[in-house]
């Protein structure tokens, strides 16, 4: 395992490490657990580990 570089790498595997947020114009963004999300964003989905927050935005379902 490489140590965790920056927010938005995977993380510790099966840490809760990322949220998934939506904004106004229903766009989804991955968004690291740790901070708090930017004004306009909430959260949809999450705390959950990286690989389950990038298939959500992937798939575009909150």
């Amino acid at each position: 395992m490489t140590p965790w570089s920056g927010p938005f790498e995977p993380g510790p595997e099966g840490h809760d490490t990322h949220l998934v947020l939506e904004n106004a114009q229903e766009q989804l963004s991955l968004w690291p657990a740790w901070q708090i999300p930017p004004h306009g964003w909430n959260p949809r989905f999450g705390p959950a580990p990286h690989d389950a927050c990038v298939q959500r935005v992937t798939a575009g379902t909150p």
